[in-house]
């Protein structure tokens, strides 16, 4: 019996059978799979957003209100450098940076839905804990919340004015989307700092994702601006995906916890995967030799070597 080592709740790195061949183009036609799923739209919704004073404050207070037994819809939680990408539409619509306190590392949002009774019992009991046990603010200016939502849900830009494309007009965004234990996000954040530094990357910063509803979990986006006009600045931005990737696993996390393995992590992550990537190539020759069915599931990669 092999104990796995990672205690990521999420990965997407990896090679499933299924996900090998579902969606292949090969001689016997094309092999789909579509699953619907129709939800009811709630009642009602709120989204606030409340300061806190370290990363690890707002991941703790997370923890609580779930323990609490309250049913968040949404959280995501964002290092303060990562607030700025976020509140692009605030910027445009009222030509200011919003009233963020000095003390503030990071920004935690919210979203509750459902019956309007509900709704306001939950965020009332959110904002408690997080204000008495964890000694955040709430977010002052609630059209800065309202830009947030905007910026990642409803997408009710003003015309032409949104951060696509007008953040990516010099340099484009890129991230590593890595998944750790809640416990390790903030000395992944340390380290994040200087690992894009050693590779000249300007930071645009963390957001961490809560992925499972009623369960804290950290897939996050370490966020960097990168200069793909030339390519030692592209070569230094995968070395920094690769570093970061590494410190993933190092901290017994995943170096993909939403974008997949692709032209990216493919051979790499056999770092990961261990013996189970070489189960998978030879599993995948066995039954698709010439390389035609699935070719978006590589197993190298262009631009990181394998380990």
């Amino acid at each position: 019996m092999r104990i796995g080592r990672r205690k990521a709740a999420f990965t997407s790195t990896g090679y499933k059978l299924l996900d090998l061949i579902v969606g292949s183009e090969g001689t016997l036609g094309v092999v789909t799979e579509a699953t619907l799923r129709v939800f009811p739209l709630p009642k009602t919704r709120l989204v606030r957003g409340f300061v806190c004073r370290s990363l690890e404050d707002g991941i703790r207070a997370l923890e609580r209100m779930l323990a609490s037994g309250l049913g968040i819809e949404s959280a995501h939680l964002n290092c303060r450098r990562r607030l700025h990408f976020y509140t692009h539409a605030y910027r445009e619509k009222y030509q200011r940076e919003p009233d963020v306190p000095e003390w503030a590392e990071a920004i935690l949002f919210l979203s509750y839905a459902g019956d309007s009774e509900v709704v306001d019992f939950s965020l009332e009991k959110a904002t408690r804990v997080l204000t008495t046990e964890f000694a955040a603010e709430g977010v002052k200016e609630q059209e800065m919340v309202d830009g947030w939502w905007a910026s990642k849900h409803t997408l009710d830009f003003l015309p032409c004015r949104q951060k696509w494309p007008d953040s990516q007009r010099q340099k484009k965004f890129g991230a590593a989307d890595i998944g750790l234990p809640i416990g390790r996000v903030e000395e992944a954040y340390q380290r994040f700092l200087q690992i894009a530094d050693r590779w000249g990357q300007d930071i645009l910063g963390m957001t961490v994702y809560n992925e499972s509803p009623n369960k804290p979990t950290a897939s996050i986006s370490f966020a960097v601006f990168t200069d793909d006009s030339t390519e030692e600045s592209v070569a230094n931005f995968y070395n920094y995906v690769r570093e970061m990737s590494t410190m993933a696993v190092e901290m017994e996390g995943t170096m993909s916890s939403y974008i997949g393995d692709g032209d990216r992590l493919g051979g790499f992550n056999e770092l990961e995967h261990g013996e189970s990537y070489a189960y998978m190539k030879r599993v995948k020759e066995m039954f698709d030799p010439g390389g035609i069915f699935n070719p978006g599931k590589k197993f190298e990669s262009r631009w990181i070597p394998k380990p």
